[in-house]
C-alpha cells in the first residue's frame, strides 16, 4: 500500500516537474515595424522659439541648484520641467505624455520604452557621430520637478555651456559653444543641430 501511495506521489511530481520546466523558446524574428513607416509628425515651425525676447532677464542659477548638483526648473505655467546637469554633461528637458499637444512621434524599433516626450542636447560633440541634439528613448522621467522654482517667460538660466530661455510654455536650451539646441513646450519640440 506504501509502495502504491509512493509510485502514485512519484509519477505525479514527475508530470508537476515536466510542466514546469523550461521549454526551448523559439526566438522572435525581427519585423518591420508599423512605426517605421509613418513620417515624423509635421510641427508648426512658427511655434519654435528661434531667438531669446529682447528684453530677457538672466536669473541666478544658484536658485535652481538641487542637493544632487543639476539645475531644474519649471517652464513658465506649463507642463514642461528641464534639467541642466553638469555632471552628465547634458540639459533636457521633459514632460508627462498627457501633457504633448502635439501628434505621436514614431517610436524606433530599438526603443522599448516612452518616446517623444524628452529632448536632450549635450555638452560636447560626440565621437560616434550621434547627434548632439536627440529625443532619448526613456523608461521615466529624468529628474523630479515637484519642488523646482519656476523660470518665468522672457528669463534665462545659464550653466555653461548651456543657456536656456522660456517663451510662454515652451523651453529652449542652446549649447553656446556648438549652436546645438532643443526646444519643447506642450504643442512643440524641436531638435537643432550644430554645424561643423
Amino acid at each position: 500500500m506504501h509502495r502504491g501511495l509512493f509510485g502514485v506521489i512519484a509519477v505525479g511530481l514527475a508530470v508537476l516537474v515536466a510542466g514546469c520546466s523550461p521549454v526551448a523558446a523559439s526566438t522572435p524574428t525581427p519585423s518591420v515595424s508599423k512605426t517605421q513607416s509613418l513620417p515624423v509628425p509635421t510641427l508648426n515651425p512658427s511655434l519654435i522659439p528661434t531667438a531669446s525676447p529682447q528684453a530677457i532677464q538672466d536669473v541666478d542659477s544658484a536658485a535652481y541648484l538641487t542637493s544632487w548638483g543639476d539645475y531644474v526648473f519649471k517652464v513658465g505655467d506649463g507642463p514642461v520641467w528641464c534639467t541642466i546637469s553638469p555632471s552628465a554633461h547634458l540639459a533636457l528637458c521633459e514632460q508627462n505624455q498627457v501633457s504633448a499637444d502635439y501628434d505621436p512621434v514614431p517610436i524606433p524599433d530599438t526603443c522599448m520604452y516612452s518616446y517623444g516626450y524628452q529632448v536632450e542636447v549635450t555638452a560636447t560633440k560626440s565621437t560616434d557621430g550621434s547627434p548632439e541634439a536627440f529625443m532619448p528613448c526613456s523608461g521615466g522621467s529624468y529628474s523630479d520637478a515637484s519642488k523646482a522654482e519656476t523660470l518665468a517667460d522672457a528669463t534665462r538660466i545659464t550653466v555653461a555651456p548651456f543657456s536656456c530661455w522660456v517663451v510662454g510654455q515652451t523651453a529652449r536650451c542652446d549649447n553656446t559653444d556648438d549652436g546645438s539646441y532643443i526646444a519643447l513646450g506642450p504643442k512643440i519640440w524641436a531638435l537643432g543641430q550644430a554645424t561643423y
